[in-house]
């Protein structure tokens, strides 16, 4: 083989796997978050894909002849790239649904504060929850398994092969869909001593009319659902963990 031919071979097979690795990094929790520098994004994948690239370059496919060949594999790199990241992404979604329903049960909702990972206004618990498990999933090392369903997603859909889009839409849809039920199951211990909270004050409404209970609620709606919240924090993320790993590890089951 020719040195030149060697060369336009490895940078094509560098430019196939940076389309992937750069377009999943660009909406994957962690790496793609606003507050990321760019720069620091771009070098990151180029890194990765530096390294990838010896590996994976016996899978790559031909090197197309015409522009239009070559601009048609970029963009189907460049899909299931987005593809695999967005996955990653719409399970985050699940903690803001979690913190607007915990925040309507506990009197914070009209709390409103600047989401870094979402760079979007939200209520407090959304921000507090969403940054919590930003955090987590570079502690307990899941940041590894994002990069290793980038890798592994090679076995499972080929280097220049278009994405199925029937099957990735079925499955996005029903990531969208485990996304809200995560989301409302955890929030479901704050909506049911919410239920219990209001009962109670129905109850105390009717049996005694001198108590104005609006004003004697509100701020004990707000300790006991702090206290709730404080109790039982570390229980509601290690079960967005678990539910967020099993999600990235079933994308690359065939």
């Amino acid at each position: 083989m020719q040195l030149d031919q060697l060369i336009a071979g490895s940078l094509f097979a560098f430019l196939m796997v940076f389309m992937r690795v750069g377009a999943a990094m660009l909406v994957m929790p962690g790496f793609g978050e606003p507050f990321v520098s760019a720069r620091i994004r771009l070098l990151f994948a180029l890194g990765v894909s530096y390294l990838l690239m010896p590996v994976l370059l016996s899978s790559m496919p031909p090197r197309p002849a015409t522009v239009g060949g070559m601009l048609t594999l970029i963009l189907a790199e460049t899909l299931t790239g987005l593809f695999l990241g967005t996955i990653a992404r719409l399970l985050m979604s699940s903690l803001e649904t979690a913190g607007m329903l915990i925040a309507n049960q506990v009197g914070l909702s009209a709390a409103q504060s600047f989401n870094p990972a979402q760079a979007t206004s939200g209520n407090a618990l959304s921000s507090l929850l969403s940054m919590l498990a930003l955090v987590l999933i570079f502690a307990t090392d899941l940041h590894h398994m994002l990069l290793l369903a980038v890798v592994d997603s090679y076995t499972l859909f080929a280097p220049g092969v278009w994405l199925p889009v029937d099957d990735a839409a079925q499955h996005m849809t029903r990531v969208m869909a485990d996304s809200f039920l995560i989301g409302m199951q955890l929030a479901a211990p704050f909506t049911v001593i919410g239920l219990l909270f209001y009962l109670g004050l129905g109850l105390i409404a009717r049996l005694v009319p001198q108590i104005q209970v609006f004003f004697v609620g509100m701020p004990l709606q707000i300790i006991f659902g702090m206290l709730l919240l404080g109790l039982s924090l570390s229980g509601l993320m290690v079960f967005w963990l678990a539910r967020f790993e099993g999600h990235l590890i079933n994308i690359l089951q065939p």
